[in-house]
């Protein structure tokens, strides 16, 4: 295709031979060139193709005629005084805002429009126990909804969390939900998000007590069993809190499956996994034995014979080695490779 150069020596003059769509690829082009970014795909599959057309067929256009156009745009803006929506859904996208949401929800639905975000989006992802706040006693039908739009899973925990009368009266209420109307459900969803507390932004997302175990789970015994000594004098219910989130090097044994230590072992590097299990053998050597002993043949020989040529590891890069192995099992945890085992509480006989 031949290059079209428009070159005008009355630019003015020759200006309506443009066409208004190829004024506004000019317009579209120069915008483009300054880095810009322009909603192109919203217009109509045949006017992107037209805007394609007049890409090719334009060429080059000089400064002269690059300033006319600008200037009949301005021209053309500085004239106009309202512009309104030429659709009834771009109308209802302008307006839906400040219209009543069940009136926007009835358009939306004979238009065959996508709806505005559910509320229910949010309520299906919130916590059990928040859930269970949400449910009114006096009103079973609302709860029997709200089972309704969980997974079968997460509905069946919500349910046997509630007591036995009020379950009871949630499953009779489940037959009332058959004539339940979109709009209606819509504005349930909305009366129940608004109902929940506002929180204020926290700076942590992790409890004090868990967070404080974690600094802990990284320290020396030594310091560990101070920190918790002064923590129970002035506040044995948190210092309980913090002992239940934390880690030893003594809990392999116990919180750890057999089949997991291979993962734990992977994740620590060989020098600091041989240091660790050298010192252990000495304050932990239950702890040092069940690692070696659900390890493979092969690897558990190389490792005893490691720490056979060590021979003896001093307390502080032995703590430090037994630290790292018990950070790379709380990154684990974290990453949902491998769960610890539920601690027995005194009292309690192991299931």
């Amino acid at each position: 295709m031949q290059t079209k150069i428009i070159n005008r020596k009355d630019a003015a003059a020759e200006l309506p031979a443009l066409a208004g769509p190829q004024k506004a690829a000019i317009i579209i082009q120069m915008v483009l060139s300054e880095g810009g970014s322009l909603p192109l795909s919203s217009l109509s599959q045949r006017s992107q193709t037209r805007l394609m057309q007049d890409f090719v067929e334009l060429g080059r256009v000089d400064r002269a005629t690059l300033g006319i156009v600008v200037a009949d745009l301005e021209r053309d803006l500085a004239s106009m005084g309202l512009s309104f929506p030429r659709s009834v859904s771009d109308a209802l996208a302008t307006l839906e805002a400040h219209l009543n949401p069940d009136l926007v929800s009835e358009l939306r639905g004979e238009l065959g429009l996508t709806s505005t975000p559910s509320p229910w989006g949010k309520i299906i992802t919130l916590p059990n126990d928040t859930l269970l706040r949400l449910i009114p006693d006096e009103d079973p039908t609302i709860a029997a909804i709200i089972l309704s739009k969980l997974d079968a899973e997460k509905a069946s925990e919500v349910l046997d969390a509630m007591p036995p009368e009020l379950a009871a009266q949630v499953s009779l209420a489940m037959q009332n939900t058959a004539t339940i109307r979109p709009d209606m459900l819509a504005r349930i969803g909305t009366m129940l998000l608004d109902g929940l507390p506002v929180e204020p932004p926290k700076a942590f997302t992790e409890a004090p007590a868990l967070r404080l175990a974690n600094l802990l789970n990284a320290t020396s015994p030594d310091r560990r069993d101070a920190v918790l000594a002064a923590l129970s004098d002035s506040d044995a219910a948190f210092a309980e809190e913090v002992r239940g989130s934390i880690f030893t090097f003594a809990d392999i044994t116990t919180r750890i499956t057999a089949t997991d230590i291979s993962k734990v072992t992977r994740d620590v590097a060989q020098e600091d996994l041989v240091q660790a299990l050298c010192y252990a053998a000495g304050p932990e050597p239950e702890a040092a034995e069940f690692i070696l002993s659900n390890l493979s043949q092969r690897m558990a020989d190389a490792l005893r014979e490691e720490i056979t040529e060590l021979g003896s590891v001093d307390k502080k890069p032995g703590e430090a080695a037994m630290g790292k192995l018990t950070s790379a099992i709380r990154r684990l945890v974290d990453a949902g490779e491998i769960t610890l085992i539920k601690p027995v509480a005194e009292g309690e006989e192991e299931g």
